[in-house]
């Protein structure tokens, strides 16, 4: 029993050591705690990052941001995940393609969940209330109403999500068209100054390369400049239109069937400058009709079969497309019958939807419709 015990010793002290080298000393604000000071491409870096002031600092809701920027490079990778009673605990998978050499961990605490601020500058009098709908990039939706002041102002509820989301604005009383324009604004995703802030290093590489407190390095709240540390590099390749390299990135499974009418919504102008899609796909689709149903709805019908109508591969309800505007839309992917989706739809064909994003988002769009980056997933993968 005497051996056992002092080895039960002697581990507990070890645990406490390490946790020294790559966590934070007890007199630090916030604490954070690696899973260990050196990894190898493939290893999973778990992270607990603790803020025991925050009941003083009002801080029970907030949001952690993990910035992770590499010492030799000066490349900088962001990640932010909600903290809840100055917790947080996560797991960052390291890629392949994360480099070796010396990192730089920081978190930084800014007050409060993702909320959304905006005014509707474009209005009529009688919107004091307008529908907003969100569609998760896990295909959850979730469709409810905010208030608006007399001067165009609202502030939306403070929601959790991962990832990104698709956040459709509509008048309360559904028109012929949205006519909102609506000025977003996500205090997550703008300059802060954040409540308290800490630094702790870690090695990406080949073990006993880490050097404890010899870093030169001063968390910067500004991203580092690249333009000066990219060789030139030229390459040669058959370059792929934007509706080809679109759709490699944002259509999966079925969505991926070449038997489909598609039309180009990024490089051909004649999809934005319609009075509205129905009208569209009316004088492009052979066999494709419009109906009006009981709700007052928009439907399409193939052989008086209903369409089945998805937003960026999220089936809808009829009537729902109508919350994209044309100039919101990269490409539509038009499926005769049958499009077997599930044994429920599809009978009537479908047509799949694909709004602007990434790289794709036209700044000159629909300002009733926005794309938006949430939290990172707990589980995740640093690339």
């Amino acid at each position: 029993m005497m051996k056992k015990y002092f080895v039960t010793v002697i581990v507990l002290i070890a645990s406490l050591s390490i946790s020294k080298i790559y966590g934070q000393s007890e007199n630090d604000s916030i604490s954070i705690n690696l899973s260990k000071p050196v990894y190898i491409q493939g290893d999973s870096l778990e992270l607990r990052i603790y803020y025991p002031n925050y009941i003083n600092k009002k801080l029970k809701s907030a949001t952690a941001h993990i910035w992770i920027d590499h010492l030799g490079t000066k490349q900088r990778w962001k990640f932010r995940y909600p903290m809840i009673e100055g917790e947080v605990n996560a797991a960052l998978k390291i890629s392949e393609q994360i480099p070796s050499g010396n990192y730089a961990i920081s978190c930084l605490i800014q007050s409060g969940f993702y909320r959304m601020q905006g005014q509707v500058v474009e209005r009529e009098k009688q919107d004091t209330v307008i529908n907003y709908m969100m569609r998760t990039s896990t295909k959850q939706m979730m469709v409810d109403r905010v208030k608006v002041d007399a001067k165009g102002f609202f502030t939306m509820k403070p929601m959790l999500f991962q990832d990104t989301a698709s956040f459709y604005f509509s008048p309360a009383k559904k028109p012929k068209k949205n006519y909102l324009a609506i000025l977003l604004k996500t205090p997550v995703d703008s300059v802060f100054e954040p409540v308290v802030t800490q630094t702790v290093f870690f090695n990406v590489g080949k073990e006993g390369t880490y050097i404890e407190k010899k870093y030169d390095y001063t968390l910067s709240l500004d991203d580092p400049d690249l333009s000066s540390d990219l060789p030139n590099v030229t390459v040669y390749t058959k370059a792929k239109t934007k509706l080809q390299q679109y759709e490699e990135t944002y259509t999966s499974g079925l969505f991926k069937n070449d038997n489909a009418y598609v039309f180009d919504g990024l490089e051909n102008d004649e999809l934005a400058q319609s009075q509205s899609l129905a009208w569209f796909l009316q004088q492009k689709v052979p066999g494709l009709n419009v109906a009006i149903d009981s709700a007052n709805n928009e439907v399409f019908k193939w052989r008086d079969e209903l369409c089945t109508i998805f937003i960026d591969e999220f089936e809808v309800m009829p009537g729902e497309q109508m919350m994209v505007f044309p100039r919101d839309i990269a490409m539509i992917k038009v499926f005769r019958p049958p499009f077997q989706y599930s044994s429920t739809t599809g009978f009537g064909g479908a047509i799949a939807i694909y709004t602007k994003k990434g790289k794709y988002i036209d700044n000159n769009g629909a300002k009733f419709s926005f794309i938006l980056r949430g939290y990172t997933a707990f589980d995740s993968v640093w690339k």
